[in-house]
């Protein structure tokens, strides 16, 4: 009788694996903010479908940063542009803005 073959050509596809791109810069410059990355399934070099849904890698997190200042420094100077005595007259200073741009007013109004 005939030997059968040894061996036999076939096709294999490449495996389906996820890829990510590096993280995006913190959305915040202080405090808590989210970076992001982009993160999809290649078979090959083609955009695929068959990556398992559960070993798929973060796309989104958290980044925590030093704690935002909530006061200005003590050698702070009012901003000529800011119109201070109106701020201090309407009460603005609770607002960050002018509570920044008028520090030394706001402060010296402070109880």
């Amino acid at each position: 009788a005939q030997k059968p073959e040894e061996q036999a050509a076939c096709f294999m596809r490449p495996c389906s694996t996820w890829f990510t791109t590096s993280w995006s810069q913190c959305s915040k410059t202080c405090g808590a903010g989210v970076r992001l990355r982009e993160v999809k399934c290649y078979q090959g070099e083609a955009l695929a479908q068959g990556c398992d849904p559960a070993s798929k890698p973060e796309g989104k997190q958290t980044c925590q940063l030093p704690p935002c200042p909530t006061e200005a420094p003590e050698d702070c100077e009012d901003k000529a542009t800011a119109n201070c005595v109106l701020v201090l007259k309407v009460k603005l200073c609770s607002h960050w803005y002018y509570r920044k741009a008028c520090c030394r007013s706001c402060r010296l109004k402070s109880p």
